[in-house]
């Protein structure tokens, strides 16, 4: 009974191990193998603390909590930008560095390191035994689990899971990626530090060999056998692994060296075979389903839209077919194009999406012919290739236009330009009359200019609705303090982000499509689910790179009734493309680019009429 017991303890403490890998390597895509290092910093403040001060169990293991958290944020400033290959080494270095450290510094007890730390006390009650210490150990495993599944369910999960598909994508839609993942390294380390704590005043001592990287690679194999991004997953992963120890050793009766041996040649295979068969693990990554509720698809092709406030069962449908019929939250209601008629013939224009959540229902509309993107004198050199050799153009709001040009014309890389993905040589960008220049790409779809990409970049591993709900602004449940200090405001912001994403998609008419896996669209649709995301985002400006690329050209007459109805959203949008069937439909004005330059501006129809130019495009 006393080793059933004692595993039980080990299994607690690695499962807080692995829950928090999983949050950090599972949900944010950030691999890391120090975090036995942050285990030992906890484990080690705990001791120090205890040993050489006289500290108590209680604000001991929260000083290593802190202590730790704050190396843990400190060891992602570098990095941040760094490829995944070049984190995994860093993290390697940390644990080194940690280790030496360990074993270097005398305070610290060298190789043997400290001991008797002092009993587990609080509240004046002792935990001795490992049945003493069991039910304390379950109490704080259930309330780490509960910690983790409310980040990682949550939209502030969701943005990690968006920056580990597509970090440059996640930006794009105007998240600070750099916040979210010093945040993450940081509370993923307070939680290791804490297991690092307890596994201290448990074993009543504390050593280098204890957090050694093969320790490190055991929690990894916890994370990827139980399932990377399952929470659940990473409980069963640590029972699996904590517990053939014991059962090779004592049921097997292999004894210690030969049951070491036994456990590394089994680990080995069983990734193995996970890789080859189930590289998902035990179980797969969830998906929070909630925000599906209401919602239904009927089999002659109508969608349900069941009332979400007052549960009283009523509920609405409409044709799949019919054009982006507006979402309310309870019903179908009146059509976007219909709402932008009403407030044009009022004199008031509506609201951006998301950005305005909180204000007014509707603002002023811009004088006519105002200009909603001023560019002058860009430039940007490759080496010696002029990409863009001093673009001058004027994007006026509440219209659409086109950028076209022979490949290689600069069209794509001055998208990248406008919104900070590309540091330009000279020149300046203007939105609505304020400068853009040297802000970061997040900062400039903060300011309401979002782009789109021309290999779409959907989160694959993400339904169509997270990927919509990636895109919306100013969700109280992105902040931790909110998480856990206002649940009930980041509850109705939940609600408020889950109707406006429902909007949208119902705008592209892909709601039908919400609880789909992005991997799972065809090209065609992948191409409206990215409009819908970027209009998600609440931006006045949108700049959709290659909207048609790559499509069947049944999507093309979709994609463009989408498009001619942006501007009736209040929506300034520019569009790179090489479909000149698609723009002739679209009869909207065009910049023509050569050789990194504007040429001329005009109708389609005028620019194709222009020998000179016609012949720059086609080459003939």
């Amino acid at each position: 009974m006393g080793e059933v017991v004692n595993t039980s303890n080990q299994i607690l403490l690695f499962a807080m191990f692995a829950l928090s890998l999983n949050l950090l390597m599972g949900y944010a895509g950030q691999a890391s193998l120090a975090h036995a290092a942050f285990g030992a910093v906890g484990g080690y403040t705990a001791a120090v603390l205890g040993v050489n001060h006289g500290w108590g169990f209680v604000p001991a293991v929260l000083v290593a909590i802190v202590v730790t958290g704050l190396v843990g944020a400190l060891v992602s400033v570098p990095a941040l930008r760094l490829p995944e290959q070049y984190l995994i080494l860093l993290t390697i270095a940390v644990a080194f560095i940690v280790s030496s450290l360990t074993q270097s510094i005398s305070q610290l007890g060298g190789q043997y390191g400290l001991q008797s730390p002092g009993a587990i006390t609080i509240f004046g009650h002792d935990f001795i035994t490992p049945e003493q210490i069991l039910p304390l150990f379950i109490a704080i495993g259930v309330v780490v689990f509960v910690l983790c599944w409310r980040m990682g369910e949550s939209a502030f999960g969701r943005v990690l899971r968006s920056l580990r598909e597509d970090d440059a994508a996640t930006r794009a839609l105007g998240k600070n990626t750099v916040r979210f993942k010093v945040v993450v390294f940081g509370a993923t380390s307070a939680i290791a530090g804490l297991a690092g704590a307890l596994f201290v005043y448990y074993y009543q001592q504390v050593s280098p060999g204890q957090w050694t990287v093969q320790v490190a690679i055991s929690m990894i194999a916890m994370v990827v056998l139980g399932g990377i991004g399952n929470l659940i997953g990473s409980v069963i992963g640590a029972i699996v692994i904590v517990s053939s120890t014991p059962i090779l050793e004592k049921w097997v009766d292999l004894g210690a060296s030969k049951a070491t041996f036994a456990r590394l040649m089994i680990y080995g295979v069983a990734l193995i075979l996970l890789m080859m068969f189930r590289p998902e693990g035990m179980l797969k990554e969830r998906h929070s389903r909630h925000e599906l509720r209401g919602i239904r698809t009927e089999p002659a092709g109508r969608i349900a839209i069941a009332a979400a406030s007052d549960g009283d069962g009523d509920e609405a449908t409409v044709d799949a077919a019919t054009p982006a019929p507006a979402y309310s939250g309870r019903s179908v209601s009146i059509a976007p194009a219909e709402v932008a008629q009403v407030a044009a013939t009022a004199g008031v224009r509506q609201p951006s999406p998301g950005v305005t959540r909180g204000s007014p229902d509707v603002t002023a509309v811009r004088p006519s012919g105002a200009i909603a993107l001023e560019v002058r004198g860009m430039r940007k050199h490759f080496g010696g290739i002029k990409a863009v050799n001093g673009v001058d153009l004027d994007l006026p709001e509440h219209e659409v236009t086109a950028l076209i040009g022979p490949n290689g014309a600069g069209k794509s890389t001055l998208f990248g330009l406008f919104t900070g993905f590309i540091a330009k040589d000279a020149g300046t960008v203007e939105l609505h009359g304020r400068s853009v220049d040297r802000l970061s790409p997040d900062a400039v779809a903060r300011r309401g200019m979002v782009r789109s990409f021309q290999d779409v970049r959907l989160f694959t591993r993400l339904t169509v609705l997270e990927n919509v709900l990636v895109g919306v602004p100013h969700q109280a449940g992105e902040s931790l303090l909110n998480l856990f200090v206002r649940p009930l405001a980041v509850r109705r912001s939940d609600r408020e982000t889950r109707d406006e994403a429902l909007r949208h998609l119902e705008t592209v008419g892909m709601l039908d499509k919400a609880g789909v896996m992005a991997a799972d669209l065809a090209h065609g649709e992948q191409k409206l689910v990215a409009i819908a995301r970027v209009l998600a985002t609440g931006a006045d400006l949108l700049l959709l790179d290659e909207p048609t690329s790559g499509i069947d050209p049944a999507w093309v007459d979709r994609i463009a009734d989408t498009i001619r109805r942006l501007p009736e959203l209040g929506k300034t949008v520019c569009i790179v493309e090489h479909n000149l069937a698609f723009l002739e439909r679209l009869q909207v004005p065009c910049y023509f680019l050569e050789a990194g330059a504007v040429r001329r501006k005009g109708s389609l129809r005028d620019l194709m009429a222009d020998d000179e130019l016609r012949h720059a495009y086609f080459g003939v």
